[in-house]
């Protein structure tokens, strides 16, 4: 039980330093903005709430945030996964007649289980990165030059 706090905690103070990084890059995004203004990147008709929401999109800690949530989602349905696994190994070890071999425990059970949960792991990962990727913005240099400044 004092290792799943441990890990609650972890979890938690990670989630507070991402909600810290997401501040801090709004926070800096004025500043952004009126550097570029007077490098004569933008044009001073550009609003700071306009490039305030493009900037925390283009520099927010995304894949941070993505890195997270796969941590979090794995490190919470640990339990739940190896419960319904076991659920399942004891149905089909019962089904087929009890063999020692694939008893709950032994080596061979254990083996499948890290390979099944690693799988799964494997999975949500791939999905993760195909949703970063297939949702990717733009940089700064491309929000620039989208508002109608040069860029150098």
């Amino acid at each position: 039980m004092i290792f799943y706090l441990i890990i609650v905690a972890a979890l938690m103070a990670w989630a507070g330093m991402l909600v810290w990084r997401w501040k801090a890059v709004r926070d800096f995004a004025p500043t952004v903005l009126e550097a570029k203004k007077r490098d004569g990147e933008l044009p001073d008709s550009i609003s700071e709430d306009l490039f305030s929401d493009l900037y925390v999109r283009s520099e927010g800690p995304r894949a941070q945030t993505y890195i997270f949530i796969c941590a979090a989602l794995i490190g919470f349905l640990l339990g739940p996964f190896v419960a319904g696994f076991n659920a399942v190994w004891n149905m089909f070890w019962l089904m087929s007649g009890r063999s020692p071999v694939f008893e709950t425990g032994t080596l061979v059970h254990t083996f499948v289980v890290f390979l099944a949960f690693m799988g799964v792991t494997i999975a949500l990962l791939a999905v993760a990165m195909r949703r970063y990727y297939a949702l990717t913005p733009p940089n700064l240099r491309q929000v620039v030059r989208d508002l109608g400044g040069a860029v150098r």
